[in-house]
């Protein structure tokens, strides 16, 4: 879009980058679309972007209902790689699509859990009726 490597270019790329939010009703993948063609235009302005700062950049422009999932990804993984971060967000997206828009954020609160910890809370449950 800008073929000029000038400083106000770039700071006007820079500046939709780091604004860049999806809209609550938004499509994500044309959300990661346009992520991809801003940090693209940047580097074509010389720019250079360390792939873990590309996954925060991305992780933080997802919307609030998403902040389960973020958590998990980031606390769930020792190293977060730009590839599978984006491929999970697409997943995760499809996932709600079919579920009819449902959040998923409860699922994945309640896999994170530790395993036969449902069972305890259900075997206190029947023992108490």
């Amino acid at each position: 879009m800008f073929a000029a490597k000038s400083f106000s270019n770039n700071l006007f790329l820079k500046e939709g980058l780091h604004s860049l939010k999806i809209e609550v009703c938004a499509s994500v993948m044309e959300h990661v679309s346009a992520f991809n063609r801003c940090i693209t235009d940047l580097q074509q302005m010389d720019e250079v972007y360390k792939l873990k700062d590309k996954v925060v950049m991305l992780l933080t422009s997802l919307p609030p209902s998403y902040k389960y999932f973020r958590m998990k990804l980031m606390f769930g993984k020792g190293t977060l790689k730009y590839e599978y971060v984006m491929q999970d967000i697409l997943m995760h997206d499809k996932m709600v699509q079919r579920s009819g828009g449902a959040s998923q954020g409860e699922g994945l609160v309640a896999k994170s859990g530790e395993r036969g910890q449902s069972s305890k809370l259900e075997g206190k449950k029947s023992n108490r009726g």
